[in-house]
């Protein structure tokens, strides 16, 4: 989780526990994992309206690249059997 280890993680947990205190911790833990609730709602939100803004380029892109991938298998298939491979328009 970000790069960060047991060991770095233990130190941290140390200087949050002497800066706030043990009476103000589990106050602080509910609002930072409130906190990080709500962004991921919001990150949630973002990706589903990137998504609907994106979906109506999507299938045309799909179908580009299942017609490409089929014109490279095919093109695989003709040199694998020793043809000329012909050009396509």
């Amino acid at each position: 989780m970000f790069g960060i280890g047991f060991p770095e993680l233990v130190v941290i947990l140390v200087l949050v526990v002497l800066v706030v205190g043990p009476e103000q911790l589990p106050g602080l833990l509910r609002k930072g994992l409130a906190f990080m609730r709500e962004a991921r709602r919001h990150l949630s939100e973002i990706k589903e309206a990137v998504d609907e803004q994106t979906a109506p380029i999507k299938e045309p892109l799909q179908e580009i690249e299942r017609e490409v991938r089929r014109g490279s298998s095919e093109i695989t298939r003709e040199k694998a059997e020793d043809k000329p491979v012909d050009d396509k328009p």
